[in-house]
């Protein structure tokens, strides 16, 4: 009896000293979150770059648990090698159309091109990050992978001037024919 109570004890203590909340993290300190039904949309990108220089499939997905509704483009940004925000202007493209409205089910995918001007001129910026963004849903860090289906770890040798993405669509066929 007397364990019994005891590991009920222990149980309940160790719940009682979870993780962080909003409420009770420090001041200045972000609070350790867990994946759950209370967090609302959460969206996984990846980025896999095609043969030509700078040419991206950008695959969106909704790894909440809630389906996700949207329209048209995601809204990219990049981070310099100082993790500053980087100016690197995007371009909204109709590719390969207008952009229908996209409900993504928790596990479902949807896709947009992305071209990226890599080279080496003076308005060029070495990124460190790339972030995108569906309305309603947290900006998601993107994952780059290299032809060869590896993740590429080291961004900094890819210097960015401009970029161009494409309307997000349900299935990836079209969204890469930039003109």
């Amino acid at each position: 009896m007397r364990v019994r109570i005891l590991v009920v004890a222990l149980v309940a203590g160790i719940s009682a000293c979870g993780a962080p909340t909003a409420e009770t993290a420090p001041r200045g300190q972000v609070p350790v979150t867990s994946a759950s039904a209370e967090q609302g949309p959460a969206l996984k990108a990846e980025l896999t770059m095609q043969g030509k220089p700078g040419l991206g499939l950008l695959a969106a997905t909704n790894q909440g648990s809630a389906p996700i509704t949207f329209q048209g483009w995601p809204k990219l940004s990049f981070t310099d090698a100082a993790g500053e925000r980087a100016a690197i202007p995007v371009e909204q493209k109709l590719v390969p159309g207008e952009g229908p409205s996209i409900t993504l089910q928790p596990g479902q995918t949807a896709f947009a091109g992305v071209q990226l001007d890599v080279d080496d001129d003076t308005k060029s910026v070495a990124i460190n990050e790339m972030t995108a963004e569906l309305p309603g849903v947290p900006p998601a860090k993107v994952a780059f992978i290299g032809t060869d289906g590896r993740p590429i770890s080291d961004l900094g040798t890819m210097k960015v001037s401009e970029a161009e993405v494409s309307t997000m669509q349900p299935s990836s066929q079209g969204v890469l024919a930039f003109g």
